[in-house]
Parts: structure tokens; C-alpha cells; sequence
């Protein structure tokens, strides 16, 4: 085992790779561990994320920016060649610049740092998170301040990236620009000669380089350098080809032990598993061990099923470190060294996905909860989890279920079996799983709460402490199925932005056409968040009921909506509030299924545009539920846009520059602090939670001592007239206007 065959590995998983997965690659008796060679950190980076071992690969070698430099030390190649594709190569006079990386220098460079393995693909993985050259850097400016820009003062013609920090690091739901392909990020990238097929992993390629530029900041702040030893010569590399994402640190110096001495106690106690490799072994012992030992060997063992072998194609082939199959799980058994793939694959695949059954059936039958079969042990290859590739085809769906006191087996967030619906999902558990599969987690169904662990696969009642068995299975998938989600493609249907559901929604629960109105615990987050909205200006009103609207096809009209504003605001997300609707009982159905359109549910004054009304403050709303007992409130998401003080006369935004094609979005009550907004077209609008309500009693009885005089034990006797002489009459003053009772249930506030 060498450091260039746990480098290839490394580079060809995106760059880094979770320790425990880089172990499981490998298989010896050797007394050379995954640990020792990670240790050395000229070549590797330890870090720690979400709770998350990780190694980033790291190397000295750098593109030579000149082609005509004397005894440089670093790789001459085209870097458009090296990303992807080079156009000048199709050009009569072809590219000046090399394209062979197994030139003389080249070759020899490459070898120097132990690179010689990798193949284009992997190298541009590897120079891309430790040249600064080739990637343009993220704008801190950007990431700082207020407004579209931030602090950059360069705006649009600012050569860094314009794109969120913290969501390179994981996820984020700030204004701030979060893909690669909006106008800005796309055109540097663009400019720097990053093709298409590239961007969609820059994401995990700047996490890398963020990783590696903090352990360099720590190594410069401590001054923690020792002299390099054997590479000395190879970690050398031209001054002059520093970036700002460089992470080398010059020819005679290199960096300080990669772990300190508690953290090599943590990996020791990871028990890696030891390997050995050909290039390890002398040129005749390699000979013997091909003639007298090759059969004993066991091959590589590869634990995961290759993605994009699965899409289509793979251009590793043979040579990649993923196993190949056409479908996304695949069922085998241990026999000596190696592991053979079971015939009744689908079969068992079948009985795996009933969390019910423990065993699957036929003449080998696999024992799920041991993995055995019969004294052999026997394992399932798994494409990774849909919730870490959601753009890729035939990922794994996980499905997570409850034991209840019947034996019948619960998917979380279903109300089936009489039940309480929890407050979580199977995509939120599996979520939480991949981030940290030994996290112990809380969540409430109905009134109750309940402790969820991940290691014991248990939950707990935390009032009665009783336990329930956990489960976590596949979503059953054919080979037809498999074989129409390739040739339909619907994988890329779904990954649409406005095909996508919201994660919290209970997707058992979702009519395909329709809606279906979910009713939150009031110990839930939801629930509090929409409490604290409401009750901010309802003071003296409790709330009896919260329910979430699910409305498919509303759901993916707002969504494009807001992909067809935001591209018409040049990339630029554009503004979404969450404001409250008045209305009576007899539309509230209506709304639920086709939305709001104020020719339908009445006209009650038009001030500001004749459009659907929708105030900021629950106040101002409530005066347009009528006087019942339980009164209705609609929360709803509105894409306000660009907005402007509104007029009675609109009857849409006004334009933006006097023509015809440019337009405000939405109109106001005051466009310095907007309290009402008029929308005039209802998909800019989603009914997202409907407020059932009521004034409160007890907070009437409180307040009756403040305006009701003090009781007295009998009447006081009335005292005679006093004489007043008289006086001319005072004129009666004339009546006071007193408007007419509103109409019940308007949609549009006057």
C-alpha cells in the first residue's frame, strides 16, 4: 500500500473521502495501516465535519503559468485540456500549449510526487482544491454587509465569486446567491475555463479548498514547520504560482504533525484494517506473488454500487473502486475471501423492503437482522442515499418505520394505524442519520415526546419510558422500474425546483390533485413558528387549531413562479414574505384548492389596486374574518418582488420605465415600511397554513376590573334637583356617520 494508491482513491471520490469508507477499500495482513499513511501531512488533511472523519487529498504540484520557463519544477499542460476540453486543439494552427502528460518532464514531475497513477480525471480533481490558479476565489466582501452586493464596491464586474459562504460548507437559506449557475457565479467560472460538466461538483472541490487553506492558516499562526525529509525536493514548487487557495509551503519546509496526540488515540481506535500493494513489493517478490500467490489474494472489495456506471457510463472501468451493476442495490454472500453475488437478487430486494419480514424467502434465505446466510455472512451493496445525490438517478430511497403494541410496522409521518402523525419524516431521519449515525434526537407525535437513537435503533416515550423497535429499509425498486427511470429520465424531471415538495411535508399525505389539510401538534417547531407570527399583534386571541395546506399542483405553480421572477431579476432571488389573509368560512375551501382571486370572494374596497389583499400584522386581517366564535387566517407565502405604492385605479403593477414589458411585481401601502401588499396575480401567492382562532375568555376577565366600576351594596338614594336657570338650547349636533356593517368574508382589504 502506497500513498499515490490511497491519493487515486481519494481524487477519484470527489477529493476527500470519510476515513472509515477509505479503510473499508482496502484489505491485507500488512503491518502498514490506513492511519500511518494519512498521518503524513504533506499529502493528506485530517479534518473533522458534522461529527465526520474526513481526508482531503493535498499536493505540491502546480501548472506552470509560462510555457517557455527554464528548469520549473512544476506540470506544463493545457489547462482547458486538463478540466475537459481544449478548443483550440480543433483550431488549424492547434493549442501551444502541452497535452501529454506523459512527456519527459511531466512524467518525471509526476512521479517525483507519487501521481504517476492518476489519470486526467483524478489529477484535475487534486490541482483544482490546491492550485489557486485555476479556480477563481469566493468574494468575502460579498459575504459581509447588506444589500445585493454586500461590501463589494465592484458589483457585476467583480472577478471573484459572487456565491454564499455558508453554503458551501453545508446549507443555507439566506438571500445571498446559492448556485453555481446564476449569471455571476457562471460567467467567472466561465471565464476561467471551467466547462458545464465540471460545475455541477465545485461545490464539494471549494469545501476541500476551504478545509485545506484553514490547516494551512493554523500551521502559519502556530509556526509549527519541520525539516522535510525524503520529498523535500518534491514539495518544491514556484513562488510565483501562489494563489489565494494555494496550500503548499515551500521546497525545505513542511507542515507540523498532522494529529496531535489525542487525535491519533481517536483514529487508532478506529481499528483500520491493513493492506498491501504490488508497488510495495520488490520487482521479483511482485513477480513471485503473481505466479505463486494471485489466486489466494482477495480482490478489491468494493462496498458501494458506482453511480455513474448505473446513469450510463463509467470511465473507469474496469479500474474503478465502485462495483458495477445495473441495478441500485445488489445481494451477495461471503465465500473464503471473496463475495458472490446471489441469483435471486430482486427477490430478496423484495422482502428487504418490508420492514415486517426478517427473512427473505427461497433456497438460500438471508437472515436481515444477523446478515448471515445460513453460516456465511451476506451483505447489500447500496447506491448512495437520496438525500446526499438528489440530482442522480437510482439513488436510495430509506424508509424509516416503528414497531407499535400490534406488531404492525409505522413509516414516520404517517398517521396509519389510529396513530398520531410524528413530526418528522423518513427524510428527515435519514438526513440526520448521514450527518451523524450516533446522534441521539428528540421529536413529539400528538402529545408526546419521544427520544430517538440512532445506535440502538430505538425509540423512547420519555413520560412512560416505554421502547419501540426501529427499523430502516429500501423503497422497493424493479428492474422494470429501474429501466423506465433511465429511459424516462424522471430523476431530472423531478429535480426541478418547482417539481420539488417541501421536506417537512407529509408526502403520504399529498394528493396528486387536490389538497389535504394537516394538522400540526402544537408542541411542534411549525406550529410555534406560526404561533409566534400571529400572536406578535393578536394579543388578547388564542389559538385552537394550525393546519398546513398541501396542495400540489399550488405548490409547483409558486414554485416556478418564483424561478420564472427570479430569472427575469437577472439570477437575483427575489423578495418572499409571509403575510396573513382575513376571509370568511364559505371561501376557505375555495382558497385552499384554487387560491385567491378576489373577483370571486367579494370586492370590499379597492385602495391600493384591485388585486387580493394581504396585510403584515394579523390585526389587520382579523377585522375581515367576521364575528364567529372560531374565526379563519390564512399564513401565505407571497413573492412581493419589486414593489410600489399602489393606486385604486390599477388594475396591475404599474411599469417600471413607462413601456410595456418591464413591470413592478406588487404594489403597497407605503414602499418605506409596507404593512399591506396587493398581489395581482394569485401564482405569485401559496396558502400555506390556515389559523383557526377565537377570543380569548380569560383575557377578557382580566380586563374587566380596569374599565367596570367597583360593586357597591345598594343603590345611593337619588338627590333632588338642583335649580339652573335657564339657558338658550345648545344646537342638537348632528348625527355621527356610522358606516354600513362590513359584508362577511372579503378577500380584498378596503
Amino acid at each position: 500500500m502506497t500513498e499515490s494508491t490511497i491519493t487515486k482513491l481519494i481524487c477519484a471520490n470527489h477529493g476527500s473521502m470519510n476515513v472509515d469508507e477509505l479503510d473499508a477499500n482496502f484489505y491485507s495482513d500488512l503491518p502498514v495501516s490506513v492511519r500511518d499513511v494519512i498521518t503524513n501531512q504533506a499529502k493528506f488533511c485530517f479534518v473533522v465535519f458534522n461529527g465526520e472523519q474526513r481526508v482531503v487529498a493535498k499536493t505540491g504540484v502546480r501548472l506552470c503559468k509560462s510555457n517557455n520557463c527554464q528548469g520549473c519544477r512544476n506540470l506544463h499542460f493545457c489547462k482547458r485540456f486538463m478540466l475537459g476540453d481544449c478548443p483550440f486543439s480543433r483550431r488549424r494552427g492547434g493549442c501551444r500549449f502541452n497535452h501529454d502528460l506523459t512527456s519527459g518532464d511531466n512524467s518525471r514531475i509526476l512521479k517525483e510526487h507519487g501521481l504517476e497513477e492518476l489519470n486526467r480525471s483524478e489529477l484535475c480533481t487534486l490541482l483544482l482544491q490546491n492550485d489557486g490558479f485555476l479556480l477563481p476565489p469566493v468574494c468575502h466582501n460579498y459575504n459581509n454587509g447588506v444589500g445585493e452586493y454586500g461590501k463589494c464596491q465592484e458589483g457585476e464586474t467583480c472577478k471573484r465569486l459572487h456565491i454564499c459562504e455558508i453554503y458551501l460548507r453545508g446549507s443555507c437559506n439566506c438571500p445571498r446567491c446559492h448556485d453555481f449557475y446564476e449569471p455571476h457565479p457562471l460567467k467567472i467560472l466561465q471565464d476561467k475555463g471551467v466547462p458545464n460538466e465540471l460545475i455541477a461538483s465545485l461545490k464539494s472541490v471549494y469545501m476541500n479548498i476551504e478545509w485545506l487553506q484553514k490547516q494551512d492558516r493554523v500551521k502559519q499562526g502556530k509556526g509549527q514547520h519541520q525539516r522535510a525529509k525524503a520529498n523535500a525536493t518534491a514539495s518544491t514548487s514556484n513562488k510565483t504560482n501562489r494563489g489565494p487557495l494555494s496550500s503548499h509551503e515551500g521546497a525545505a519546509e513542511t507542515p507540523a504533525p498532522l494529529f496531535p496526540s489525542h487525535m491519533l488515540a481517536r483514529l487508532r481506535a478506529l481499528h483500520l484494517q491493513k493492506f498491501e500493494h504490488d508497488t510495495d513489493t520488490p520487482a521479483a517478490a511482485t513477480a513471485a506473488l503473481n505466479t505463486s500467490q494471485r489466486s489466494n489474494r482477495p480482490s478489491q472489495d468494493k462496498t458501494e454500487i458506482c453511480m455513474y456506471f448505473i446513469k450510463g457510463s463509467c470511465i473507469h472501468g474496469d479500474k474503478c473502486f465502485k462495483a458495477h451493476s445495473t441495478m441500485p442495490y445488489q445481494w451477495e454472500v461471503r465465500e473464503g475471501l471473496n463475495w458472490r453475488a446471489l441469483q435471486d437478487n430482486e427477490v430478496i430486494e423484495k422482502d428487504y423492503c418490508d420492514p415486517a419480514k426478517t427473512y427473505s424467502r427461497g433456497v438460500q434465505p438471508i437472515c436481515f437482522d444477523m446478515m448471515t446466510c445460513g453460516l456465511n455472512k451476506a451483505r447489500r451493496l447500496s447506491t448512495v442515499s437520496s438525500v446526499l445525490q438528489p440530482t442522480f438517478i437510482l439513488t436510495t430511497e430509506w424508509a424509516w418505520f416503528w414497531e407499535d403494541e400490534f406488531g404492525n410496522w409505522i413509516q414516520y409521518a404517517s398517521a396509519s394505524g389510529g396513530h398520531r402523525a410524528a413530526t418528522i419524516t423518513s427524510e428527515d431521519l435519514e438526513k440526520r442519520f448521514q450527518e451523524d449515525n450516533k446522534a441521539v434526537m428528540e421529536f413529539t407525535a400528538g402529545s408526546q415526546t419521544y427520544e430517538f437513537s440512532f445506535p440502538d435503533m430505538i425509540q423512547t416515550n420519555k413520560r412512560y419510558s416505554t421502547k419501540k423497535v426501529v427499523r430502516r429499509r429500501p423503497v422497493f425498486v424493479s428492474s422494470a422500474d429501474a429501466q423506465t427511470i433511465k429511459t424516462t429520465k424522471r430523476a431530472q424531471r423531478n429535480h426541478s425546483s418547482f417539481r420539488a415538495l417541501p421536506g417537512h411535508w407529509d408526502k403520504a399525505q399529498t394528493p396528486e390533485t387536490g389538497y389535504k389539510r394537516i394538522d400540526l401538534p402544537c408542541s411542534s417547531v411549525e406550529f410555534k413558528e406560526i404561533q409566534g407570527l400571529f400572536q406578535n399583534t393578536m394579543r388578547g386571541f388564542s389559538i385552537h387549531q394550525i393546519e398546513r395546506i398541501q396542495n400540489k399542483a399550488l405548490w409547483e405553480v409558486f414554485q416556478w413562479q418564483r424561478d420564472l421572477m427570479k430569472k427575469n431579476n437577472r439570477g437575483r432571488n427575489v423578495t418572499e414574505k409571509q403575510l396573513f389573509h382575513g376571509t370568511g368560512s364559505k371561501y376557505l375551501d375555495a382558497i385552499c384548492l384554487n387560491n385567491f382571486d378576489w373577483r370571486i370572494c367579494g370586492l370590499n374596497g379597492t385602495s391600493y389596486g384591485k388585486g387580493s389583499y394581504f396585510a403584515r400584522d394579523a390585526k389587520y386581517s382579523n377585522s375581515y374574518t367576521g364575528q364567529l366564535n372560531t374565526r379563519s387566517m390564512f399564513v401565505c407565502r407571497v413573492l412581493a418582488g419589486d414593489y410600489i405604492k399602489g393606486h385604486s385605479s390599477y388594475l396591475r403593477p404599474p411599469s417600471k420605465d413607462g413601456g410595456d414589458t418591464i413591470f413592478y411585481d406588487s404594489c403597497v401601502d407605503d414602499v418605506s415600511n409596507p404593512s399591506i401588499f396587493v398581489v395581482f396575480e394569485k401564482h405569485q401567492v401559496y396558502p400555506e397554513y390556515l389559523v383557526h382562532y377565537g377570543e380569548d375568555d380569560a383575557w377578557s376577565q382580566d380586563l374587566q376590573p380596569y374599565y367596570r366600576p367597583a360593586p357597591v351594596p345598594a343603590p345611593a338614594p337619588r338627590p333632588a334637583p338642583a335649580y339652573r336657570p335657564a339657558a338658550a338650547p345648545a344646537p342638537r349636533p348632528a348625527p355621527a356617520y356610522r358606516p354600513a356593517p362590513k359584508p362577511d368574508n372579503s378577500c380584498v382589504i378596503s
